[in-house]
């Protein structure tokens, strides 16, 4: 284990906590002082765990002030992966020089290698809209995925990321397969973000093969979710393809489009703005 002793250290002077406080049936004081000097390297993780309740401090915020209060790179990664609202080109660009360079350190990170050749297939998608290369980048992740027992959150966030490169018959059984997986994380922190975008990107897709009333529904659901979890950017995503819906199916949906765009506008979101935009024009027939 890394030399985290100066860390602990550091957090627990400045929350005026004694060592004995700290060390407390846990080890020795005499063990623990070593530990904070970097003369006692090797403690069991569990160890580790039961000093940062002590100090009252997550293993995030830990790793993060270890780290000089900087996002270590395998983290900073897999969180502005995770966190993509939509494909930016240049974004996608900045994450893979990313995973180059911490894979040039790790080339045996397996979940960062599925993220760059994600990235990858993303990236083609979106300069080119060539569909069947970067599925053809994508299946074997799908293929190994789908063969597993138990999906875990990694597992989860990178199925949604490759779903609407998939046909719809596809992306439909993704979904099924990681929200019966998503089940077993119903009281696990912010689990609802992940519904929200498998519901928005297999709204895109219904959208795309004609199936409004498909499509609505996973966006009625996603409104549901995104008003608990106040998450105002996919919100103003669903109101948009609500109205496309709407629109599509012969009922007044301009109420709804404006209403996304008009909150992406207080958002700030414009590069998202233009993208949604589009949308309405392509898949409504009308100028916005």
């Amino acid at each position: 284990m890394n030399n985290y002793g100066e860390t602990i250290k550091k957090i627990r002077v400045g929350k005026g906590f004694s060592q004995k406080y700290v060390s407390n049936n846990i080890c020795t004081q005499g063990n623990f002082s070593k530990f904070e000097l970097g003369e006692n390297k090797d403690i069991k993780h569990s160890t580790l765990s039961e000093f940062l309740v002590r100090i009252e401090t997550s293993y995030e915020e830990f790793r993060y002030i270890d780290n000089g209060y900087t996002m270590p790179l395998r983290d900073e990664i897999i969180n502005n992966f995770y966190n993509q609202t939509y494909n930016n080109s240049e974004k996608l660009l900045q994450l893979q020089q990313s995973c180059i360079s911490f894979l040039k350190e790790f080339p045996e990170d397996k979940l960062i290698n599925k993220i760059n050749i994600i990235i990858k297939s993303l990236a083609i998608l979106a300069n080119t809209n060539d569909i069947h290369y970067a599925k053809l980048l994508a299946e074997p992740i799908w293929e190994e995925l789908s063969r597993r027992d138990n999906l875990y959150l990694s597992d989860i966030f990178l199925l949604n990321s490759i779903l609407y490169i998939f046909p719809i018959e596809t992306a439909v059984e993704m979904k099924t397969f990681a929200f019966r997986h998503i089940e077993k994380y119903k009281n696990f922190q912010n689990i609802n973000r992940i519904k929200i975008n498998f519901l928005i990107n297999l709204s895109l897709l219904y959208l795309k093969n004609n199936d409004y009333n498909m499509a609505l529904k996973q966006l009625e659901n996603s409104i549901e979710l995104c008003k608990i979890e106040k998450h105002f950017i996919n919100l103003s995503i669903c109101y948009i393809r609500k109205g496309i819906c709407l629109n599509n199916m012969g009922k007044c949906g301009l109420y709804w489009s404006h209403k996304g765009m008009n909150m992406l506008e207080v958002l700030d979101q414009f590069d998202l703005l233009s993208i949604l935009k589009t949308e309405v024009e392509k898949y409504s027939n009308y100028i916005v």
